[in-house]
């Protein structure tokens, strides 16, 4: 085929240029006219329209109808099928995966990559690095660098590792530069618990200011530094070397420094190597895993408050410099912060040199395993990268911020203020608690019940600690995206696992049977309907809001200009994303904008303003809720409260009419008694004898009635709380009157017995 790379190739199909660049172009347009197409919440407000299902079914068969024909020719036996998204998913997977490896069969096959003339591999290595084989490979213009049986550096250290979840201890021995003399102090926290050691240098860094030749601006323009090739570059990988490199740096006032760091097959990580830049000695590279038990001489240089560390992005470096090494720093500038302080539209150190230094660098090597010895020249140009420019952009970051404030130093010490800070951090090991996989299942975006919630809880626990033992990484022993499928899937079979870790990690496959006994057991428990769930209208709020934020940028942004790390930042074609989108869809009914959405309005708030989103409302008729909640409680004790002062003047007022009734009872008993003597005197002979009989009757009443509150009375004294009032034995005589009695009572008819 006729190429660029190779135009002497034969053109083996006439027509194929003409036939790829119009596919191209046809999928290009279906990629943009699909973009156009309702998503998430407003996708499900289409979906009421018959017309839209219409639309959409048909299209849904096209595309159904076509793919078919298409995976037909890779894999005749694959049927696509209609509104099943699931299934197709799964077969274009295979038939995509189909092709690629018959795809790179065949390149192999041309490209003869296993003959031993295309292979260059390197021996020469570190004393701690016994006998890793590194390949070349070069195919065309791209070069692929490979590595395998790299021995473990952790295994050689003399200081033996510690994974556990104890307090971590600072491996300072020695405190140069010292204000006040090295003590560690354990911080402990409200609870008394200890969290953590103080920080060696918090004393120092407390009392740091930068001296004034880093404040003042500069008397003439900073020199732009020579090109990789024309600067001096030193491998630091023995003690003789790493001491005269301290020496060299005691006589220079400030520096370039980068960490390079690798954690995927260990669990804290380990660093691996050190940059330093100077202007007056050029590139080194230190070899930190050949020289750990000697990297600590650096504090002598970077505890030095009256020498300038120039870091970009120091907040990772600083802490991994005090686990590994118990090397602290005092006297750093970021140029991270400077960039976040004069507000730049991108804060990565690449679009900082395409800035000041018009320098496009590749940092397609930014995750490469640095623990490769010796590290190949791709490698070493990028480690020099980092540091190689960075004192020039500091000296023009300071111009800058200086510029922004008309003069006044203010930005610039808001930055070395930010970067005291960021000194000021000390590190401390990972503690798994109760919730630790909480964040993982929120971030997945999934809804599991007790059984689901249950295994993942489980196998993240028991990952956590084999890490630990095995210090490997989590991830590498079982990827994230694995444990989540496992743990939805809950698989019956060991073929499950298998189908939910492919391709299977080497850990897995040798705890295979562990981890299906795990499920199996979390299979076992009570099944409750779907806990630790969001609400569903908040959930289809979130996707809506976030399918807004992302309008037009779906699949393809090849119309649109580039802003990230990975390519060329262009600052004049700002103008061009706040104008409208050069495509528009040709159904206008499809379009899917933030106007169109919020302008959607339904008969509920038709008069409304202003829309508000579901989830505002509930939070604010939650506290609605709440407040009508606290008012409730607050007048059930005020009810509370007042029946108990109620139940004490009851209580009082009973006892005043017990003596009321007790004094008046009195009274009408003497005077009872003396009507009735007086009628007896005046009555004659015959009604005298009843008379009498009535009076004794009467009399012999009241001074039962009497001795029963007597005794009452006496009781009552004796205890503090008087008892219930006796309603049978009370005379109730008092309220009425003996005449209107007699008038009301009715006659009572006797029975003449014979």
């Amino acid at each position: 085929m006729h190429s660029d790379l190779n135009p002497e190739a034969p053109e083996f199909y006439p027509h194929l240029a003409s036939v790829t660049k119009g596919g191209y172009s046809t999928m290009n347009k279906t990629i943009k006219s699909s973009n156009q197409l309702p998503a998430g919440a407003s996708h499900e407000m289409f979906k009421t329209f018959t017309s839209f299902n219409i639309v959409k079914c048909k299209l849904s068969e096209n595309v159904v109808t076509q793919s078919n024909q298409i995976v037909a020719k890779e894999l005749p036996t694959v049927k696509l099928k209609i509104n099943d998204l699931e299934y197709n998913t799964e077969k274009i997977i295979d038939v995509n995966d189909s092709m690629l490896d018959r795809v790179n069969i065949n390149i192999d096959t041309e490209s003869g990559v296993n003959k031993p003339n295309q292979l260059m591999v390197a021996r020469n290595v570190s004393s701690w690095n016994n006998g890793p084989i590194i390949a070349k490979i070069q195919m065309g213009s791209t070069t692929f660098i490979g590595a395998k049986n790299i021995p473990r550096p952790q295994l050689s250290f003399k200081d033996a590792v510690d994974n556990s979840e104890s307090l971590w201890v600072p491996k300072i021995s020695d405190k140069p530069n010292s204000i006040k003399s090295l003590a560690l102090s354990i911080i402990y926290s409200e609870d008394g618990e200890a969290i953590g050691y103080e920080h060696p240098y918090r004393v120092e860094l407390d009392l740091y200011h930068p001296p004034a030749e880093f404040i003042d601006p500069d008397p003439s323009p900073p020199k732009f530094p020579p090109s990789l090739e024309e600067t001096k570059y030193t491998y630091v990988e023995t003690e003789e070397q790493l001491d005269a490199l301290v020496k060299h740096l005691e006589g220079v006032k400030e520096m370039a420094v980068d960490v390079e760091h690798h954690s995927y097959r260990t669990y804290q990580g380990i660093t691996c190597l050190i940059q330093i830049t100077t202007t007056e000695g050029g590139d080194f590279i230190i070899d930190v895993i050949a020289l750990r038990e000697h990297i600590h001489k650096l504090n002598l240089i970077f505890t030095n408050p009256k020498k300038l560390k120039v870091f970009h992005g120091a907040e990772s470096d600083v802490v991994w410099l005090q686990r590994d090494f118990g090397v602290y720093i005092v006297g750093l500038f970021d140029t991270h912060q400077a960039a976040r302080t004069l507000k730049m539209s991108a804060l990565a150190l690449k679009n900082l040199l395409l800035k000041y230094c018009n320098v496009n660098t590749d940092k397609r090597y930014q995750l490469a395993d640095w623990r490769i010895r010796p590290l190949p020249d791709e490698l070493v140009e990028y480690a020099r990268m980092d540091t190689h420019y960075l004192l020039y952009i500091w000296r023009m970051m300071k111009a800058d911020l200086l510029a922004t404030a008309g003069g006044n130093p203010r930005l610039l010490l808001a930055v070395f203020e930010q970067a005291r800070q960021i000194c000021g951090t000390t590190y401390n090991k990972k503690v798994v608690h109760e919730d630790s996989h909480m964040p993982l299942y929120v971030r997945s975006k999934k809804s599991f019940n007790t059984q689901q919630m249950a295994a993942l809880k489980m196998l993240y626990k028991w990952r956590d600690a084999q890490a630990r033992l095995l210090d490997e990484s989590t991830t590498y022993l079982l990827p994230n995206h694995m444990m989540l499928a496992l743990s939805e899937t809950l698989p019956r079979e060991v073929q499950g696992v298998h189908a939910c870790c492919n391709p299977m990690p080497p850990f897995i496959k040798q705890n295979l049977i562990t981890v299906h006994r795990m499920i199996l057991s979390c299979r076992e428990l009570p099944v409750e309907p779907q806990l630790y769930q969001m609400p569903s209208s908040i959930r289809t709020m979130a996707s809506a809001q976030q399918h807004l934020a992302a309008a037009y940028n779906v699949h393809d942004l090849a119309h649109m200009p580039e802003f990230t790390d990975d390519h060329r930042t262009n600052f004049d074609v700002t103008e061009y994303l706040n104008s409208e989108p050069p495509m528009q869809p040709e159904v206008k009914a499809f379009k899917t904008t933030y106007k169109t959405y919020c302008g959607i309005v339904s008969d509920l708030n038709v008069d409304a303003k202003l829309f508000i989103p579901p989830y505002d409302r509930y939070r604010k008729y939650r506290s609605l809720a709440q407040m009508e909640e606290m008012k409730e409680f607050k007048d059930k004790e005020a009810k509370i409260a007042a029946l108990g002062k109620g139940d004490e003047l009851i209580k009082a007022e009973v006892l005043a009419k017990l003596q009321q009734a007790k004094a008046k009872i009195e009274d009408d008993g003497k005077i009872a008694i003396k009507e009735a003597t007086e009628i007896v005197i005046i009555d004659d002979e015959d009604t005298k004898a009843k008379r009498k009989r009535k009076i004794s009757i009467d009399k012999t009443e009241r001074n039962v009635t009497k001795s029963d509150i007597k005794k009452g009375n006496k009781k009552s004294a004796g205890k503090n709380n008087p008892e219930p009032f006796m309603y049978k034995n009370a005379n109730y005589r008092k309220f009425y009157s003996e005449n209107n009695t007699e008038k009301t009572r009715p006659k009572m008819k006797f029975k003449k017995h014979k």
